[in-house]
């Protein structure tokens, strides 16, 4: 199995992938209530991740070397938007019956891949991402490494549109496959619309406050987890990818 650029990916905590390969493996003949309640839990954490690897570290980083109030501001965004994250996954999964819970688990079983991006075998969450933002991304990216680039603006914009993409197979599909009725669904639209608010308005705030000496470094992150050019170990745009352990 191989996983082609261009792509997002986001490190797991190593105990994810294992949890999760039992879960699915258990989904194709029973699940019971504690299986719901740790598949709402390994989803909490993988959504928290994501949100730390992709954002958290970087402002964290940047505010070691240029503290600002609104680089504090933006962490408590994340934070807020972390929380977010755990309640309306602990709603949701309330409302779930555990029939309903396979096409779920197995979406995200999909997602995990072992990959090596450099520094050996490491479990990630993986997924495609169009050409054009590949596109997008290499050019701007390129410009925040050269110097060429005259502000910030780009390349978050950038960032935007990948939550944008990213929206998609972490949040609205699996929405779709857990069919819910009419109020659920509606509720859960509007907390997908409010972190893509707050997402977009704390990078748009916080980018007039990274100066240009910062740029390379922005770029360097991106790169952490906007996978759009190959790597040495690839061969022909297919990163090694490991399928997932089954259990013992």
């Amino acid at each position: 199995m191989s996983m082609h650029v261009p792509y997002i990916a986001s490190p797991l905590q190593a105990r994810i992938p294992a949890e999760l390969e039992g879960l699915f493996q258990r989904s194709r003949s029973h699940l019971i209530d504690a299986d719901k309640k740790l598949g709402g839990e390994l989803l909490t954490e993988t959504y928290c991740d994501l949100i730390d690897a992709c954002f958290t570290h970087l402002l964290e980083d940047i505010n070691r070397t240029h503290p600002s109030k609104v680089l504090l501001e933006a962490q408590t965004v994340a934070e807020d938007i972390k929380a977010k994250a755990r309640h309306y996954v602990g709603w949701v999964i309330g409302f779930l019956a555990n029939d309903r819970l396979p096409p779920v688990i197995a979406h995200f079983h999909g997602l995990v891949h072992t990959l090596d991006l450099g520094d050996g075998d490491k479990p990630y969450m993986a997924f495609n991402i169009s050409p054009k933002l590949a596109a997008e991304a290499q050019r701007v990216l390129a410009t925040l490494h050269d110097g060429s680039a005259t502000s910030i603006d780009e390349g978050i914009e950038l960032l935007i549109e990948a939550v944008e993409e990213a929206i998609v197979p972490l949040a609205m599909h699996p929405k779709d496959l857990m069919k819910f009725n009419f109020i659920v669904d509606r509720t859960l639209d509007g907390v997908i619309a409010l972190i893509r608010k707050l997402f977009t308005r704390m990078l748009r705030k916080l980018a007039p406050h990274l100066p240009r000496e910062l740029y390379p470094r922005v770029a360097a992150h991106l790169e952490t987890f906007l996978i759009v050019s190959t790597h040495g170990n690839e061969i022909d745009g297919a990163v090694h990818c490991e399928g997932r352990q089954q259990p013992a």
